[in-house]
């Protein structure tokens, strides 16, 4: 049971040199990826008229908007501006505005007019939007691109982004900020959106759709030459436009563009908004981004130091081009030297760009493209009296008001809900578990116990801590699913002991990711941080309609059908689980029904709590993520399947 010390059995390092499985959910999560992603450009490579490419770029649509939710209307009214004042500038004015979108949501706002643009001589316009910036659109960079617009003729309109400028949604009396800004509020309302089954990119697209809206219904723009461009996280809001917006007359993403494999291999994480989920499972890549805008003029800006990698850029345009060709687009890549950013190359090309396709009035090639513009300061260019949104109207929602209204409604029409059927095909499908386990099995030379790892799937071990009593196994097993697996077995030898005089043995064990299975780390955040590795795993398994916490269930899965199967096993086989795996344990159990018990030492993680929960935590709490469980299978449907089978504490010594 233990040693001379008193202290637990414990893997050494590399499961005491039998196997090293510190990369097999990240090789795991890259080969699956890879696979969808090469049959993706398969599908595309038989694209060879522009029929062809229709039929694709509906389909692109159509997955487009089922991975935002669906629903998102075409017969809306133009939003309301509520003026907020006037700035002079160089050649146009600078209107400073708060769209009411409708449905309680506010967009403070800049209109860039040109001194020309008028209801009789209407102009082209760009929707510019803006990346990750604490000071959004007031963001220098942001604001000398809108300005080089405007210079060149162009109406421009731009706003703050969820979670940045004036707009920013977790703020205490004081203004203070209780979550971050930026990436931080992104990932924390991001994660509840995809624990309610949707995604906080249908937040970004529907905001840019009620811009685009108002921008077209100017009257001194013309409607049918509105184009679209934003850097970084603006960049990816383009995108997105680029896949579900017919009425974009050109677009310009500027540093995003590159190839998903690419991406993945660098070891960054991306924001929710950024990832398209089960986009990787349909064989979504990035140039899939630019074919549904072709024959569309499109620009895709570089930056040769990016971390958006620039080899993926180059390999997607190229075979984008193909597309464009066939289709008698225009398709153009610019790169710069430099790191990620809008800087005034890239910003003077893009300019040229826009003048060019959408007939901007006062544009002369080259003349003004790389001048650099007078700039504002956040306080001249801000829309609202107190500098938030949040402050100046309480009322206002966010996207946590959006994401719960839209649960509670989900909820209330409960036939709708999928429940643990659903829940099975989330823990089963696309898993691979080989014909047989494969177990080694050794023993541990100073406490004694057993220790042993097995296949899950054909590439992803388990492993466990076998701990017997001293006779005959005559009251059963008990799987004990902890926090942090066996690294957490210390603090429960009593409990094992108790068991073990009793007759039961203790299987203490390690799920993909978990104690002895712990994942390398592999990007500069810490390993269960926001951005960091785990979140980063957890974000690439939802392209792949995937998620940790259902591939950890189906680990435990596979822990209780090996358990059965060993020599001498007899009565019933019960689920021990503490922190996240009493989560995964309610889980397993609700979906086994030869599980005889499901014990609970903490409560179960609750995903209904947290997408109603403001300020949910901690962090780390996004491995058990299974998108969708909120609205597919809540608590009590968990609750009816276990009914009998549950108990609220561990009583080892109870047979």
């Amino acid at each position: 049971m233990a040693d001379a010390a008193g202290t637990a059995p414990g893997f050494r390092d590399f499961l005491d040199g039998m196997y090293d499985p510190s990369l097999q959910v990240q090789q795991n999560v890259h080969r699956r990826t890879s696979e969808w992603l090469a049959a993706g450009r398969r599908a595309n490579d038989l694209l060879r008229t522009p029929d062809d490419v229709r039929r694709r770029q509906e389909e692109l649509r159509k997955l487009a908007l089922d991975a935002l939710g669906g629903d998102l209307p075409d017969d809306r009214p133009v939003p309301t501006a509520r003026p907020a004042g006037t700035l002079a500038a160089d050649g146009y004015t600078i209107e400073k505005l708060i769209l009411d979108t409708g449905g309680g949501v506010l967009l403070p706002a800049n209109l860039y007019r040109p001194d020309g643009a008028t209801p009789e001589r209407p102009a082209g316009a760009v929707l510019f939007l803006c990346g990750h910036a604490g000071v959004g659109k007031a963001a220098p960079r942001y604001q000398a691109m809108c300005a080089r617009l405007a210079r060149a003729g162009l109406v421009v309109l731009t706003f703050d982004s969820i979670g940045q400028g004036e707009r920013k949604s977790y703020l205490d009396a004081d203004g203070k900020e209780l979550i971050a800004a930026n990436v931080p509020e992104h990932v924390h309302a991001g994660v509840q959106c995809w624990w309610a089954g949707d995604t906080i990119a249908r937040y970004f697209v529907t905001d840019a759709r009620r811009a685009l809206d108002y921008l077209a219904a100017r009257p001194e723009v013309d409607p049918d030459r509105v184009g679209v461009a934003g850097n970084s996280g603006g960049g990816t809001q383009t995108t997105w436009l680029m896949l579900v917006e017919p009425r974009i007359a050109a677009a310009a993403p500027s540093c995003f563009i590159t190839g998903r494999e690419e991406y993945q291999r660098s070891g960054q994480a991306q924001d929710p908004e950024q990832i398209i989920p089960g986009g990787a499972l349909a064989g979504i890549d990035h140039e899939d981004l630019l074919i549904a805008m072709a024959p569309r003029p499109t620009l895709v800006l570089s930056a040769n130091s990016d971390f958006f990698c620039v080899e993926g850029a180059i390999r997607t345009v190229r075979r984008a081009q193909r597309i464009f060709d066939l289709t008698g687009g225009s398709l153009t890549h610019v790169r710069a030297d430099g790191e990620h950013g809008l800087g005034p190359e890239l910003a003077g090309e893009a300019v040229e760009f826009f003048a060019r396709q959408l007939g901007a009035t006062s544009w002369v090639p080259g003349e003004r493209a790389l001048e650099e513009p007078a700039l504002h300061t956040s306080a001249e260019l801000q829309c609202t009296r107190t500098g938030q949104i949040s402050t100046d109207h309480p009322s206002a929602r966010q996207v946590f008001e959006l994401n719960r209204e839209r649960l509670a409604g989900e909820l209330a029409r409960a036939a709708e809900a999928g429940g643990v059927p659903w829940l099975h095909d989330q823990v089963r499908s696309g898993r691979d578990p080989g014909p047989e386990f494969y177990p080694r099995w050794w023993t541990d030379p100073e406490s004694g116990a057993r220790k042993a790892f097995w296949w899950s799937e054909r590439d992803i071990v388990n492993a466990a801590i076998v701990l017997d009593p001293a006779g005959p196994v005559t009251a059963g097993t008990d799987l004990l699913v902890l926090d942090r697996g066996t690294e957490d077995l210390s603090a429960h030898l009593d409990a094992c002991a108790r068991a073990t005089a009793a007759g039961r043995r203790v299987v203490v064990l390690d799920v993909r990711g978990t104690g002895a299975l712990a994942v390398h780390r592999f990007n500069e955040f810490g390993l269960e941080q926001n951005y960091g590795t785990m979140y980063k795993i957890v974000a690439d398994l939802v392209c792949l309609s995937d998620s940790l916490g259902a591939a950890r269930t189906y680990d435990v899965l596979r822990a209780a059908e090996f358990v059965r199967g060993w020599s001498g096993a007899k009565g019933p086989v019960r689920l021990v689980g503490a922190g996240q795996g009493a989560f995964l344990a309610v889980l397993a159990g609700a979906l086994d029904p030869g599980i005889a018990e499901v014990v609970c030492l903490t409560p179960p993680l609750d995903p209904v709590r947290i997408v109603n929960t403001r300020f949910y935590g901690p962090e780390r709490d996004n491995q058990c993520l299974v998108p969708g469980l909120a609205r597919h299978c809540p608590p009590e449907q968990l609750a009816a399947a276990l009914r009998g089978r549950y108990t609220h504490l561990w009583q080892l010594e109870q047979q």
